[in-house]
């Protein structure tokens, strides 16, 4: 049987609405905003033009489609921040390393080389200090220039077959 959601229209300008149990939803339609009750009994913003939702979580099953010439802000933080529990897909810019990462089997970087005059890609640059456990692709090698160091704690894997190249 499904879930019946209970709709409450609201014409406060307040923030948000004092208790929504969880199922009701609360429509305020002088600011346009929408919000759900949790099991908290705490309302939690779902919608709103222009405003900005802290403290959630979206979930989204399917394709996304961002539109438009603007840009996508992703989280930042420093490798110390990154989740406790990260997934593969996931992606953030790292402000210690100054670049974009993803995460698959460990952390790596996203994107190209470094960007010379003109707009020239010609290097590529890496890290010199490996500070997280790292496993190489299966069925691909890798390379790097040196000296390599690997902290204390951490394991580098290469799988059998596979060759990291340290120049």
């Amino acid at each position: 049987m499904p879930t019946i959601l209970k709709l409450k229209n609201s014409v406060t300008t307040t923030a948000a609405p004092t208790t929504l149990v969880q199922g009701e939803a609360a429509v305020n339609i002088t600011d346009k905003k929408v919000w759900v009750g949790n099991a908290a009994s705490s309302p939690v913003q779902i919608l709103g033009a222009g405003t900005t939702v802290e403290g959630t979580t979206l979930t989204m099953t399917g394709d996304g489609t961002f539109s438009g010439t603007g840009q996508l802000k992703v989280p930042a933080g420093t490798t110390g921040q990154r989740s406790g529990s990260p997934a593969a897909g996931m992606i953030r810019y790292n402000s210690t390393t100054g670049g974009f990462e993803g995460y698959t089997t460990a952390w790596g970087s996203i994107g190209g080389g470094a960007t010379g005059a003109g707009g020239d890609t010609v290097f590529q640059e890496n890290s010199r200090i490996v500070t997280t456990n790292y496993t190489l692709t299966s069925g691909k090698s890798a390379s790097c220039v040196g000296p390599i160091t690997v902290n204390s704690g951490v394991t580098l894997t290469v799988p059998s077959g596979e060759r990291l190249v340290i120049l």
